[in-house]
């Protein structure tokens, strides 16, 4: 991966704090900001992703620029975890409220798929032990 622009760290940086002010769509248009300064800036295309899916309800957009960081970064476990912390709360979301083109059985496998990779990268701490608890809930929802 190419070195990350100062301007587009700074771009992500000011995402998060608008997300934890409440300012949702400043969030997304500051990480947007910082992808068109560094359009391989895994880590904005990761923020930008999970944002989109869980705080905007834009499904299929936001696991769309996940896996685009995933392809990005395809060995790093955080964006794994995110991924399928995602699919699982898409998933989550579209078996209580169908939505056309997304099946809640095949976003559940990819959730499965996408947090064991992460384990298979041998994440540490917070990252291993919530990666392991949300694998164990998905797996326990596929056969009870």
């Amino acid at each position: 991966m190419t070195s990350v622009p100062a301007a587009a760290r700074e771009a992500l940086r000011s995402a998060m704090e608008r997300h934890t002010q409440g300012d949702i769509a400043g969030a997304l248009a500051d990480a947007r900001r910082a992808i068109e300064l560094a359009p391989e800036f895994a880590d904005a295309r990761s923020y930008l992703g999970s944002t989109l899916a869980t705080r905007s309800g834009r499904y299929a957009e936001g696991l769309a620029e996940l896996e685009r960081a995933k392809a990005l970064a395809p060995d790093d476990a955080a964006i794994c975890y995110t991924l399928g912390w995602c699919y699982e709360f898409v998933a989550h979301g579209v078996s209580r409220k169908p939505q056309a083109g997304l099946d809640p059985e095949e976003l559940y496998r990819k959730a499965e798929g996408y947090l064991r990779r992460c384990l298979e990268l041998h994440p540490e701490g917070k990252l291993k032990d919530d990666a392991q608890d949300l694998l164990a809930s998905i797996i326990k929802e596929d056969v009870g």
